[in-house]
């Protein structure tokens, strides 16, 4: 490989590196500032980066950050490090203590994809979350708990021409109604689905997130819409929200106990 080739791979990961750090949108001459580049390469390192969703531009702002496909890679990670690893554990503590069935899921694009399931002793309910199901994150307890802690900029870049799909007919059918229903969702700590995916079958999620915040997995349990009264629901809510922070703060240590090892 040339050399111009392995100074090109370099400029970028040093522009995703910086976007990532300071986590706020960034001038292109601010980056080129930073990172002692040329303005003529660092716009062209940009727009190549934006062509592959790599990094988003914001106009009103004249500013960048980091676009959906570096958040997927996050998630790639995640699926195939510490995060499953460390998800069985918690998923078995909150399938017990509330005797219904756990699921651990990432967001992948607009999707969420579940990596988990633990189902109790007693017949459960059927539900369409196996493992590897991928459904519309809008629709879904798990992809709204971890959509709620993105960044407007990230959201308005991960819906931008999106076309809302529909399992029962209930749903968020636009990006001003998911953006309702996320505030509420960060208002309460966790998301609440009713018969969205599934008719007759009630979610709620919390989000796994980084010691910095940022999310990365979500936890749920799933029961029949109608079966628990309003103390029970609430009970339930906490139990899943605990686990998530705790599934959070495990995590957390465990990244930073790998990193020190390597």
């Amino acid at each position: 490989m040339s050399t111009s080739r392995v100074k090109s791979a370099e400029r970028v990961l040093d522009v995703l590196d910086l976007l990532a750090r300071r986590g706020v949108p960034m001038a292109a001459t601010e980056i080129a500032s930073e990172l002692d580049l040329p303005k003529s390469t660092t716009h062209h390192l940009l727009n190549v980066m934006r062509d592959r969703r790599f990094v988003s531009y914001w106009p009103d702002q004249r500013a960048w950050t980091l676009g959906v496909s570096a958040f997927e890679v996050g998630a790639s990670y995640m699926r195939s490090g510490p995060l499953h690893r460390e998800g069985q554990r918690h998923m078995v503590a909150l399938t017990q203590a509330a005797d219904e069935t756990s699921h651990l899921a990432v967001l992948q694009g607009t999707d969420v994809i579940y990596l988990d399931k633990r189902e109790p002793l007693k017949p459960g309910v059927r539900l369409v979350t196996e493992v590897g199901t991928r459904l519309p994150a809008h629709l879904t307890a798990v992809g709204r708990t971890i959509l709620a802690r993105l960044d407007p900029e990230q959201l308005s870049a991960l819906y931008a021409g999106y076309t809302w799909p529909t399992r029962t007919g209930e749903g968020p059918t636009s990006l001003d109604d998911l953006r309702a229903l996320l505030k509420a969702d960060r208002e309460l700590g966790y998301a609440v689905e009713r018969d969205s995916t599934t008719n007759g079958v009630t979610c709620i999620a919390g989000p796994v997130v980084t010691r910095e915040g940022r999310p990365v997995a979500a936890l749920g349990v799933a029961y029949l819409t109608g079966a628990r009264t309003d103390a029970e629901t609430a009970e339930l809510a906490q139990l899943v929200t605990d686990a998530a922070a705790h599934f959070s703060d495990s995590l957390s240590d465990r990244m930073v106990e790998e990193s020190i090892e390597s």
